[in-house]
């Protein structure tokens, strides 16, 4: 029986000392671990070593953390005294050492590699909603408007992989722990993953086509709007009236797209561009959205997240924005002017899921009772018809399809995708493995 101890790898970030919490442990001691399995996580701190110019990296992101995985499985056996406990398990108290044991696995023969020991590190980053939303405890706690998560084992430079979707591409990226711990798993190569949420505004693909291109004239435009319709009611907005609109014009001001991302890895710091890719979700395109009457820009929240709402919000809603129909051909429209403009700027690539397009359970006889077109009453056939035009645009532009149709039929729709939306486990490990397969071709 061989004992291999378990040591923290070089993470550097020039100008900064990089400082670490006692360790939060995920398993137990005397647990089996699987490779690229988390075990632990560390909140950290960069402190400027000198005089900063500007704004600090990582200024807008309050939540800095950093998980720990073995390279090799085996049977982990804790460290001691690393659980501070206490605030002393959340506060950034000591410099991060490469080379400090944290544990030993316990394993039949003593590895060749010579980094075996070497726990691997996925760095987490999260931009609060608002900076009153701090959770002390948990992998990426809290209520964000960005999180993101990289990993590196060199000098390589990570791809990075921007998911703006619903249910069905948030499991897919951020997996059941929200912390990239299932693509950590899967992936060894140089990767960023980044997440941002669907509420309150979903990202279909007009308002991200918004976004990218919005001036900040026309954002101010925006805000001195919502100022007058807030300020003229005769009845003071509540607390979710406030919550929300806060929520939304952060929402309305950002360009997820456009971001750039600040990296500290095991070679320094590295600044990354916009990402390489955007994964995308074709259950998130309505067939009616909503456009304001007065400055053009379209507005979709999702009926789940209406319920956050307040009464003055609800009424902004209703009486300021005009419903548009979107039928399949304008949604199809849609990404290709969205595809066409990332081609044209950041060199972006789309990748989508398509939607189910069966729930195994119609038994419509005959369609004589529905008006024409049938996709705008029947949701299986404007799936379906959706399917068709996002397969027709990737014959002529850069976009990769899942096909998560294919895979939900083939597995059984009714166990791994019940409502068409929300998948198994089995189910978003197979789109996982496709999602990383597409992200091959923009490695440089």
């Amino acid at each position: 029986m061989t004992l291999l101890p378990l040591t923290l790898g070089p993470l550097e970030a020039s100008g900064y000392s990089l400082l670490r919490s006692g360790v939060r442990w995920l398993v137990a001691d005397g647990q089996y671990c699987e490779a690229h399995q988390p075990i632990g996580y560390f909140n950290v701190s960069l402190e400027a070593t000198g005089k900063v110019t500007g704004q600090p990296e990582f200024a807008d992101e309050m939540e800095l953390q950093v998980a720990i995985a073995p390279r090799i499985g085996g049977r982990l056996k804790l460290g001691d005294g690393l659980a501070r406990g206490g605030y002393l398990s959340i506060r950034t108290i000591e410099e991060w050492r490469a080379g400090d044991v944290i544990g030993q696995l316990e394993m039949e023969e003593t590895p060749e590699d010579e980094r075996a020991g070497e726990l691997r590190a996925l760095m987490l980053a999260g931009r609060r909603m608002t900076a009153l939303a701090d959770v002390h405890t948990g992998l990426m706690p809290g209520w964000h408007s960005r999180t993101r998560g990289w990993w590196a084992d060199g000098a390589e430079k990570p791809v990075t992989l921007l998911c703006q979707g619903v249910c069905d591409a948030v499991g897919v990226v951020s997996g059941s722990q929200t912390a990239f711990t299932e693509m950590f798993a899967m992936e060894q190569q140089a990767t960023q993953m980044v997440y941002v949420p669907d509420h309150p505004i979903a990202p279909c693909a007009p308002i991200l086509l918004d976004q990218i291109t919005r001036t900040p004239s026309q954002f101010q435009a925006i805000l001195e709007d919502a100022h007058a319709y807030f300020g003229g009611l005769s009845n003071a907005p509540t607390p979710n009236d406030w919550m929300f609109m806060g929520a939304t014009l952060q929402a309305l001001g950002s360009a997820p797209l456009k971001d750039n991302y600040p990296v500290f890895t095991p070679s320094g710091m590295q600044h990354l561009g916009a990402p390489q890719a955007v994964l995308m979700s074709l259950a998130v395109e309505p067939l009616a959205i909503l456009r304001h009457k007065k400055l053009g820009y379209y507005m979709h929240v999702m009926r789940h997240h209406q319920a956050a709402a307040g009464p003055a919000v609800k009424s902004w809603l209703s009486q300021e924005f005009e419903v548009v129909k979107r039928p399949v051909e304008a949604i199809g429209k849609d990404y290709e002017a969205l595809i066409d403009r990332l081609a044209k700027t950041s060199g972006t690539k789309v990748i989508a899921l398509n939607r189910m397009s069966t729930s195994g359970h119609e038994d419509i006889s005959s369609y004589m009772g529905f008006d024409a077109p049938l996709s705008a009453t029947l949701s299986n056939v404007a799936a379906k018809e959706m399917n068709l035009v996002l397969d027709d645009i990737a014959d002529t532009r850069r976009l990769d399809v899942i096909d998560i149709d294919a895979i939900g039929a083939e597995l059984g729709g009714a166990e791994h995708l019940p409502d068409g939306i929300h998948q198994s486990g089995t189910l978003q490990t197979i789109a996982r493995q496709a999602v990383l397969e597409c992200l091959q071709d923009v490695r440089v």
